[in-house]
C-alpha cells in the first residue's frame, strides 16, 4: 500500500508539472494587425524615381530624372526628404533639395517645412504626391496643382 501511495503521489506531481508547463497560447495568440501608419511607413521609407509629373494637368518633361528620398522618424510623426535632379529653372518653386516634414497620423498627408501639404497615395509599386503651390512668394510659372507619380528606385 505504501508503494501505491508513493506511485500515486509521483504520478500526481508529474501530471501537475506537465500541465503547469503548458503554454496558454501555443502560438495561436492573435497578432495585432499593423496600423495604417506602419503599413505606409514601410512603403514610403526609401528612394522614389519619377514616372510622370503634371502641373495643372499639363505634363512637365523638365523633371526627367527627379528622385525623392523619404526618411521617416521612428515615431512616424515626421522626417526628412532629399531630392535630386530638380530642373535648373526651379530654384525653390516646387521642391527644395532637402527639408523636413510632419506627417498625419495615418501617413497620408505630409506637411513640408515650407508649409506645403502633400496628399499621398502609396502602394508597393507606386507613390502619388498631390499638392498645390500658391502664387504668393513663389517663382512665376510654378503655381497650381502638381501631381508627381513615382516608382520605387
Amino acid at each position: 500500500m505504501k508503494i501505491m501511495k508513493s506511485l500515486f503521489l509521483a504520478c500526481a506531481c508529474a501530471t501537475l508539472l506537465i500541465f503547469a508547463n503548458c503554454g496558454g497560447g501555443g502560438g495561436d495568440d492573435p497578432v495585432a494587425a499593423p496600423t495604417a501608419a506602419q503599413k505606409n511607413a514601410t512603403l514610403l521609407d526609401g528612394t522614389w524615381k519619377l514616372n510622370s509629373v503634371t502641373n495643372e494637368g499639363t505634363p512637365r518633361d523638365e523633371w526627367t530624372g527627379f528622385t525623392l528620398t523619404l526618411s521617416l522618424d521612428d515615431d512616424f510623426k515626421g522626417g526628412n526628404y532629399n531630392t535630386t535632379n530638380i530642373p535648373d529653372a526651379d530654384t525653390e518653386g516646387v521642391w527644395a533639395s532637402s527639408g523636413t516634414f510632419t506627417a498625419s497620423e495615418d501617413l497620408t498627408v505630409l506637411t513640408r517645412n515650407d508649409g506645403t501639404k502633400i496628399t499621398l497615395q502609396v502602394s508597393a509599386s507606386t507613390l502619388s504626391l498631390s499638392f498645390n503651390i500658391s502664387e504668393s512668394g513663389r517663382v512665376d510659372g510654378f503655381d497650381g496643382d502638381w501631381v508627381f507619380n513615382m516608382n520605387p528606385s
